[in-house]
């Protein structure tokens, strides 16, 4: 049997038909049919422990929207969410939600982008709200190299290899449990790991990119699915 995964989707609404709707790339969907896995997506976070009971691993992917800073102990403020990077607390507690669930169980979870932040934020960690406001933090959002930990689940990066990076939080103060597995080359964390569960994510999106070192990603989570070595 080919291991379920379950995909934590973005949300909005659809103003030609007034109704609330799921958005979900199909390059995700993709990655885990060609990984090997089935890709399930979420719709309500009230169904939480049947998709846990459910799925094999789960997915946690990007989106535009910022995680509230509420939800790891800092004040508001304004140069968080507007139209670009709107607040949504409803996708908040669906990811979460979701990822309390596969962690108890001990079940993989793989973060991309968004997911990575509520990882790290899960886990009691901090971010930057905002990385052009930051003084002396000069990540720009364009490609660019990471250097990875030796050893470590990105270790198939090359130094000279790009990858898609596209955010503007990043993260802080590392969670409790988690250890930084890459970099970018002016010191932002861009990949990380659960020192004993199987829980690993990236900043960037190697969904989009889809080079051959993305796409061990998506097979290391199918593989981790089948009980296959950390």
């Amino acid at each position: 049997m080919k291991p379920v995964i379950l995909i934590a989707p973005d949300d909005g609404f659809n103003p030609m038909f007034q109704a609330p709707h799921t958005i979900i790339s199909s390059n995700y969907t993709k990655c885990v049919l060609e990984a090997g896995g089935i890709p399930v997506v979420a719709f309500d976070v009230n169904c939480a422990a049947e998709y846990v009971a459910m799925a094999d691993g789960l997915l946690l992917t990007g989106g535009a929207s910022d995680i509230h800073a509420g939800n790891y102990g800092e004040i508001y403020k304004d140069r968080m969410g507007g139209p670009n990077h709107p607040l949504n607390e409803l996708r908040d507690d669906m990811d979460f939600t979701l990822l309390r669930g596969f962690m108890d169980a001990g079940k993989p979870v793989f973060g991309i982008g968004r997911g990575l932040q509520v990882i790290n934020v899960a886990q009691g960690g901090s971010l930057y709200m905002d990385l052009p406001a930051e003084p002396g933090l000069e990540h720009e959002q364009q490609n660019h190299t990471v250097l990875a930990e030796p050893d470590s689940f990105v270790s198939c990066y090359s130094a000279q290899e790009e990858v898609v990076s596209r955010h503007h939080e990043g993260i802080k103060a590392l969670g409790r449990e988690l250890k930084v597995c890459a970099k970018s080359p002016d010191g932002l964390v861009e990949a990380i790991e659960h020192t004993s569960l199987p829980v690993f994510a990236v900043q960037w999106h190697p969904e989009q990119s889809q080079t051959e070192s993305d796409k061990a990603l998506f097979e290391r989570l199918v593989t981790l699915c089948k009980g296959g070595d950390r």
